[in-house]
């Protein structure tokens, strides 16, 4: 009954994807990863440490909370990447 909707979502996600990977592995996981998702996630860290906690500014734990969320940027990117890959049969090595 809902196999023409999921075709449909399918091929839609599949569309989508094939557009992101036209840009390449390192630009996806520099953009989506790096500044998406790791300086979002930096963003939101410090904006709760400073307004919700009360904590002041600390250089050392900024540039620790820095580095921890672009590394975690990158790894999701890169996850996602290969997830991807897999999930609409691409070769994984490209």
């Amino acid at each position: 009954m809902f196999d023409r909707f999921r075709s449909a979502v399918r091929s839609r996600q599949r569309r989508k994807w094939e557009k992101k990977r036209r840009h390449g592995k390192r630009a996806f996981i520099f953009y989506r990863g790096l500044l998406k998702w790791g300086g979002i996630m930096f963003i939101l860290t410090t904006c709760t440490n400073v307004f919700v906690r009360h904590q002041k500014l600390d250089w050392l734990s900024v540039a620790s909370s820095l580095i921890a969320c672009l590394l975690a940027g990158y790894i999701w990117g890169r996850c996602t990447w290969v997830l991807n890959e897999r999930r609409f049969g691409f070769r994984a090595g490209r």
